[in-house]
């Protein structure tokens, strides 16, 4: 895995080194989670679907009315300039704004300066790789979260609680269950492939806007003549799936062989998945190539 040369950070537009990064004690992203955020995935030194990305971001902002401040064209050059001075091949890029900072109320305040921070993490991709050969475990966790999810919101406390049970049971990732229906991993959207036809649950405000997931359903599936039929599903209805998987920017797409003590397929990974990856590395390599 690469590591940068020294960790830093764009702050309002300007690189700096992570030391000399601040938070103001009265940014609103700081006392109420005020903020929202979207991590784009880097491939070659280059972003992978960055614009899209960027619409998502500019889709949660314009929810919770954040004054517009920067324009589509500036975050663009902003990652540019990042993974420049960075030096990262393989990344990702962490976006957030927040409304800015204001006086200790609720209310947003009338008069107020969204503030970016932006930084890149290095990816071990060939980790990843590894996971991907022998399939991970999920385990459930009741979906309490708010009724906003397509919002990136930086107010992530559900996804820290849930993350926090799998990692101390030594789970992959924690899979979202709302009034006995699966909705979405901490990170990542979840399918199954049953009977020929992939299922995922229908893209609303119960999940987070996922473009792992809308090129898959845009164009992985219709360049392989897969059916998505999403509709709510039981986790008893995926055990009894022939395969099962998740994807996402950060995990691409990994199989799942087990939700709590409950294999699927027998614990072996399936077929379609990886046939999956091969033709998102292809949509990756036409758009990031190596230079």
């Amino acid at each position: 895995m690469e590591e940068n040369k020294e960790q830093l950070v764009l702050i309002d537009g300007e690189i700096m080194p992570l030391e000399a990064a601040y938070v103001d004690a009265n940014d609103r992203a700081f006392s109420f989670g005020d903020g929202v955020f979207e991590i784009t995935p880097v491939y070659n030194g280059r972003c992978f679907a960055l614009l899209p990305h960027m619409n998502n971001l500019f889709d949660s902002i314009i929810k919770i009315k954040i004054p517009g401040v920067y324009m589509i064209e500036e975050l663009v050059e902003y990652h540019e300039n990042l993974l420049a001075a960075t030096g990262l091949k393989d990344c990702e890029i962490y976006t957030q704004i927040s409304r800015g900072s204001g006086a200790y109320d609720l209310a947003y305040p009338k008069m107020s300066v969204p503030h970016l921070t932006m930084y890149a993490v290095p990816v071990d991709r060939a980790a990843l790789a590894e996971k991907r050969e022998k399939g991970v475990v999920l385990c459930t966790y009741e979906d309490k979260r708010w009724e906003y999810c397509d919002v990136n919101t930086t107010n992530r406390l559900p996804e820290v609680m849930a993350k926090e049970k799998a990692t101390i049971g030594r789970y992959y990732d924690a899979l979202f269950v709302r009034d006995g229906k699966i909705t979405e991993t901490t990170e990542a959207s979840f399918f199954v492939y049953k009977d020929g036809i992939l299922w995922t649950h229908p893209e609303n405000n119960h999940i987070h806007k996922n473009i792992t997931r809308r090129l898959l359903k845009e164009r992985l599936a219709v360049d392989m003549d897969l059916q998505i039929m999403e509709r709510p599903f039981t986790v008893e209805f995926a055990q009894k799936a022939e395969e099962a998987f998740i994807c996402g920017p950060r995990c691409e797409f990994l199989p799942v062989t087990k939700i709590d003590r409950g294999f699927i397929n027998g614990g072996k990974t399936g077929e379609l998945v990886y046939e999956l990856q091969k033709a998102f590395e292809s949509y990756v390599g036409m758009e990031c190539p190596k230079k």
